[in-house]
């Protein structure tokens, strides 16, 4: 499980990708991936209401209904 939270956390603290991808153990495309729909979307800062599972679900939606066994539609 990818930690969305604690990724998009150190990255608004000012923390490297390279740093963070060491710290919790994601590759860097994986935190490249993270913060980079995380700009896509507009989200500019993490707080307490955004729970890792719901920053999951809305940072990539495509995993979510593939999990559950719903593909998405070409």
């Amino acid at each position: 499980m990818v930690h969305c939270g604690k990724i998009l956390e150190l990255y608004f603290e000012g923390v490297s990708q390279r740093t963070i991808s060491s710290s919790t153990g994601h590759s860097r495309n994986t935190v490249s991936d993270v913060v980079h729909r995380a700009k896509k979307l507009g989200v500019v800062s993490s707080n307490d209401t955004m729970t890792n599972s719901w920053l999951e679900a809305f940072l990539f939606p495509e995993i979510q209904a593939i999990e559950k066994g719903y593909f998405p539609v070409d």
